[in-house]
């Protein structure tokens, strides 16, 4: 009997390795032993290292088993678990479907299915759904978390312009790159032209926190940005930040509402405008 060709696939996130102990070493161990014990040949080997499992397309070693999977280079994809190899349903039926015409099977080492039989293929669309299920679940977490972060004051991005990462959950203000934000708010209500800020700013040598050259579109950017005046947003919903703000509450709606008339103005309206902010009440 002829030696079954199989690839191994195996992706750890960061989260996975740090809570669950899925390492990528562990992975390719416990399936390299599953092959050698059915005598099977393992052709090679597609690791994705720190990646989520949301979808495919951003995941190199997946493109690769992919190609190859079209050169008809292996029989069987083995995976240590169906959540190790996808997480959306989509995904898994689009992926089923080439593997099927090229005649190649996907095995569990976790969940003991193979699609090489009709119970196999059924139990791996039922485990997929729920493997999507997960996902959605934990993403819904994450959101809940976060608004809860901003809610209390907590930052809800790690880089801005004008600040550094203060501890868990504030930001303190980067004096040096805080002048190029101030730069900006005067200049836009000076000129009320963000072509002509982005000029300026560019020939004052001013960068952005990556050290990218300003644009109309970084300017409106940073313009719209509710940080700079003490405030965190997050899902279009503005919270009072812990932070201290390097712009006046006052300075930053004038600004909002000379971009929403000047937008009118020439008719290329800036997006997601935050409303202007009314400062909470003294108690």
């Amino acid at each position: 009997m002829e030696s079954k060709r199989v690839a191994i696939y195996i992706r750890v996130s960061t989260l996975d390795q740090a809570e669950n102990g899925y390492s990528l070493d562990m992975q390719e161990r416990t399936l390299r032993k599953w092959c050698s014990e059915r005598k099977c040949t393992v052709i090679d080997l597609y690791a994705d290292r720190g990646i989520s499992g949301k979808d495919m397309d951003h995941r190199p070693e997946v493109g690769r088993l992919m190609r190859d999977a079209r050169q008809n280079k292996f029989d069987i994809v083995l995976f240590w678990a169906l959540s190790r190899f996808t997480r959306s349903v989509s995904d898994l039926y689009n992926t089923m479907g080439i593997f099927q015409k090229y005649g190649i099977d996907m095995i569990s080492y976790t969940e003991q299915f193979d699609t090489s039989t009709p119970m196999g293929r059924a139990m791996v669309g039922i485990v997929g759904i729920f493997a999507q299920l997960e996902r959605e679940i934990i993403g819904e977490r994450i959101t809940a978390a976060i608004a809860e972060r901003a809610l209390q004051g907590k930052r809800t991005c790690s880089a801005v312009l004008g600040y550094d990462k203060y501890g868990k959950d504030s930001f303190t203000i980067n004096q040096e790159e805080a002048k190029c934000v101030k730069f900006y708010f005067d200049s836009y209500l000076k000129y009320k032209n963000l072509t002509e800020v982005a000029a300026l700013a560019t020939e004052a040598g001013y960068k952005g926190k990556r050290g990218r050259s300003p644009s109309p579109y970084t300017v409106a950017k940073i313009l719209s940005n509710p940080t700079y005046c003490g405030y965190n947003c997050y899902h279009g919903e503005i919270y009072k930040g812990s932070h201290e703000p390097i712009i006046p509450l006052d300075t930053f709606n004038k600004v909002q509402l000379l971009l929403r008339r000047q937008g009118r103005n020439v008719g290329r309206p800036v997006k997601n405008l935050p409303k202007t902010i009314k400062a909470p009440r003294e108690t």
